[in-house]
């Protein structure tokens, strides 16, 4: 899926439409965003941070931020993307200070159903959700940028150009990121298999 699209099948043109009108101070505007884009955010989001409390606060952080800044967005046709890449950049700075925080294994409320489904579908096995449990709690030792641009690049099954537009930085890095995130992992996880992490 390319960064931006809907599983609804909505346009950006849409998009443009209701962000111009949310610009002039349309509420009714801002909520059809919302509704929109919530349920592709928050699936992007709670796959690359992981089973964590954290994760909705992520994604409503990220709308508020995105809506704050609605006169900044150059091309209303690309808010699906541009929310895409604040929220990525929200997921990186909870990393970093989980990491500072020197927590270890998943945080607190992690077992919770209701989180887990968000990463791997009801529909799958048992030892299945245990090995994407697995897999999240290797992937909560590697550097915050590793493990956003590997999640991307395998998980989100994006291109490295659409990694590196949401994430900001060049291709090159994003391939050296991706490339660390494969070296830790290797011993541990098959790559050849993107259905054990993925929700579809």
């Amino acid at each position: 899926m390319e960064p931006g699209d809907r599983p609804d099948g909505s346009s950006s043109t849409e998009d443009a439409d209701q962000v111009l009108r949310a610009r002039a101070g349309d509420n009714r505007a801002r909520e059809a965003l919302f509704k929109r884009h919530l349920r592709l955010l928050r699936h992007r989001v709670y796959r690359l941070l992981g089973p964590d409390p954290e994760s909705e606060d992520i994604v409503q952080e990220a709308f508020l931020r995105a809506f704050s800044n609605l006169p900044k967005l150059i091309d209303p046709q690309a808010f699906g993307s541009w929310l895409s890449k604040i929220a990525i950049h929200l997921v990186n700075h909870r990393l970093r200070r989980r990491k500072l925080l020197r927590r270890l294994g998943f945080a607190q409320g992690a077992d919770r159903p209701e989180i887990m489904e968000t990463v791997a579908s009801s529909e799958v096995s048992p030892a299945t959700v245990t090995e994407a449990r697995r897999v999240y709690a290797l992937l909560d030792g590697l550097p915050a940028e590793a493990r956003v641009a590997f999640l991307l690049r395998h998980l989100e099954e994006m291109t490295v150009p659409e990694v590196s537009a949401q994430m900001g930085i060049s291709e090159r890095t994003v391939k050296r990121r991706v490339a660390l995130a494969e070296s830790r992992l290797s011993p541990f996880v098959q790559f050849g298999s993107k259905e054990k992490l993925s929700h579809e």
